[in-house]
Order: C-alpha cells, then sequence, then structure tokens
C-alpha cells in the first residue's frame, strides 16, 4: 500500500496558570470534526504531555476518519498507526487501546464479518505491533477455515507469510500476471505523480525500491515453487520495464530462488 505525508503541524497555545495544568480527562471531538485536523493536532498534545488526550484522537480517529475523509484511507493504516505505536512506546494506555484495535479486527476476521476490510486493519495493526507474526497464523487458519476468504485477502497476507518463510504457501495463491500488472499499475501511477512538482522529490526512490522488492519476490517465490517458466516470463517483462543494472542483478538473483529484501520491510 501507499504511504502518504502527513499535514504540516498547527501550534496549540496553551493558556499561562498559576496552578499545574491537568489535561481533560475525556476529549470528545467538536461537531464537524476535521479528522486532518485532528490528527494533526496530536504532535502537540504529546509534546505537551497530553498524552491522554493524544490516545483518545488516536482512537478516534482510527474509528472514525474514514466516515468524513475516505480519502484518508492510506493515512489511517500508515503513519497514523505509526504515530499511535510512536506514543504507545512512552504512554502504556495507548498500547492497550493498540491491542484492542487489533484484537476487534482479528475477532471481525474470525468471524467472517467484513474480512477484507477487517483483514487490512489487522495487518496494519500486528505489523506496528510488531507482531506479524499473528497476521501469518491468522491466515493460515483463515486458509482451513474459509478457504475462499483466504484467497480473496492474500495479498495483504503475502508480506507476513515471506517474513515467515512459508514460500510453499505463498505458491498456492500466486497469479503472476495478474500480480505483476498490479505491480506495474503502482509503478506507472508513481511515475506519473513524480512530474507533479507539489510530489516529495524522493518518490522515485521509493518507488524504485518498492518496484525491486514487490517483482524479485514474485519472481523468487515463482521458482521455489518449481513455477520457473512463468518467473522468467515476469523477470523479462520487468527488464523491458526498467532497464536498470542494479534491478537485473536482483531479477538474476531472484530467478536462482533468493528471496529479495521486502520493502517497506
Amino acid at each position: 500500500m501507499r504511504d502518504f505525508l502527513l499535514s504540516l503541524l498547527c501550534l496549540i497555545s496553551l493558556p499561562a496558570c498559576s496552578t499545574v495544568w491537568q489535561e481533560p480527562e475525556n476529549w470528545q471531538p467538536p461537531e464537524n470534526p476535521d479528522p486532518e485536523e485532528t490528527l494533526n493536532s496530536i504532535h502537540d498534545d504529546v509534546v505537551a504531555k497530553r498524552y491522554q488526550t493524544a490516545l483518545a484522537k488516536h482512537v478516534w480517529f482510527f474509528e472514525n476518519a474514514l466516515q468524513y475523509k475516505p480519502k484518508l484511507y492510506g493515512v489511517r493504516l500508515l503513519s497514523g498507526l505509526r504515530e499511535w505505536a510512536e506514543l504507545a512506546k512512552i504512554y502504556p494506555p495507548a498500547l492497550v487501546k493498540l491491542k484492542e484495535a487489533r484484537d476487534k479486527a482479528l475477532n471481525q476476521v474470525n468471524e467472517g464479518e467484513d474480512v477484507w476490510p477487517a483483514f487490512q486493519d489487522l495487518t496494519s495493526l500486528n505489523h506496528h505491533l510488531d507482531e506479524d507474526t499473528l497476521t501469518k497464523d491468522t491466515f493460515l487458519l483463515l486458509q482451513q477455515q474459509n478457504p475462499t476468504a483466504a484467497r480473496t485477502v492474500y495479498v495483504l497476507a503475502q508480506p507476513a507469510l515471506v517474513k515467515a518463510g512459508e514460500y510453499k504457501v505463498c505458491g498456492q495463491y500466486l497469479e503472476p500476471e495478474n500480480f505483476y500488472q498490479n505491480i506495474l499499475e503502482i509503478r506507472h501511477a508513481e511515475l506519473r505523480m513524480s512530474q507533479n512538482p507539489q510530489t516529495s522529490p524522493n518518490i522515485m526512490k521509493f518507488s524504485d525500491k518498492r518496484f525491486t522488492s514487490d517483482v524479485g519476490i514474485l519472481v523468487a517465490l515463482l521458482v521455489i515453487n518449481n513455477r520457473v517458466d512463468e518467473a522468467h516470463t515476469i523477470a523479462n517483462q520487468a527488464r523491458q520495464e526498467w532497464d536498470n543494472s542494479d534491478f537485473h542483478q536482483v531479477l538474476d538473483s531472484a530467478l536462482t530462488g533468493k528471496v529479495p529484501p521486502q520493502w517497506p520491510n
């Protein structure tokens, strides 16, 4: 999935007071809340050590942001969770709430309730909790209990499966041409974005790393699962797409069955 840059943080002025300031026990969103403003304000809460307020905003953002702004789909699962996980390192209740959100997503997956969004939440939450093994275990259980759902969410589970070395499991779900076309669509979208002067100059650096990792892993998994001809087909298409010596070396290595590092890891 795509990462997104957070908006500039807003400065919050604290009123002068002769006594020690006490943060409110229960932060509540304003009428007609703006989830972006809410997320951006959390940094100032953390700096001011208003940890309880910061946590309340994180929970609200995760649970409600998409109702107001569906475009925050990526922010919610990436930078939003990343900042929540950072808060958890200094404020233990934030870790408790993060795990509660994960457990809720896990229950939804196990109950077959909105499996795709629930599994996507589960995957992202586990990643930020550094518990990718649970994603792998959940997928393996889903594979047994609900094979159709497992096939649907495989692309979400693949990073955790690869990390765990479950290459043969991956082999049951590989659709090389479809997967490669999806990788290519992302690559082309990033190339178009790079032409926009307002886009981060690092986008192509990130795109190169992502493309190298995604294609290399696909090729290596095909080789490991005795689908060598398909691996060569994908590798040849990718070489034509990007004529880069470092990238070609990764493909050569992948064609021997060596799985390249995942990016982002």
